[in-house]
């Protein structure tokens, strides 16, 4: 755990033994109220134990909203990295979803070898793009003509909208 998460659910502990005291509640009323252990919400309270829905057992019982605890904005910075080469999976994804649903690039027939030279990215994915591709196909989005020995792609309904416009 991150110390800036550390440090606010320690926050979050505090505000609901704060909350507790107001209300003249002890842990075993709370426990009552909620279900939860009084070891459990003993751990809450110094910020440790915390399960989404003890929280939301804990503001419901308590009456705080959830909103209070969350007024300013969260910096989003995951513990961890992801691999260079899932970055570049992502990356030439997120490319070839572009070429698909938002350019007329397969408004004519393209070779596996077009989409790779359009997207400057070395023939040796030439496998992998044709898996990509046959995905599109599968979805509707793209169609293909077998040539000879290759495939060409197309669009299937150049009316049809990217998944996310639905």
């Amino acid at each position: 755990m991150t110390d800036n998460n550390k440090l606010r659910l320690e926050w979050i502990g505090l505000r609901f033994r704060t909350r507790r005291n107001e209300l003249y509640y002890s842990l075993r009323d709370v426990s009552n109220l909620t279900g939860i252990s009084t070891g459990t919400l003993n751990g809450i309270e110094k910020g440790r134990d915390l399960t989404m829905t003890n929280f939301l057992l804990l503001c419901h019982s308590l009456e705080i909203q959830p909103k209070d605890f969350f007024q300013d904005d969260i910096t989003f910075n995951p513990p961890y990295s992801l691999s260079p080469d899932v970055q570049e999976r992502i990356s030439i994804n997120k490319k070839l979803d572009q070429l698909v649903y938002h350019s007329d690039f397969f408004h004519q027939p393209k070779r596996v070898a077009e989409v790779l030279h359009k997207l400057e990215i070395d023939k040796t994915y030439s496998n992998k793009f044709s898996v990509y591709l046959s995905a599109y196909c599968e979805e509707g989005t793209l169609a293909y003509e077998q040539q000879g020995n290759y495939k060409e792609y197309r669009k299937s309904d150049p009316t049809l909208k990217s998944p996310e416009n639905g």
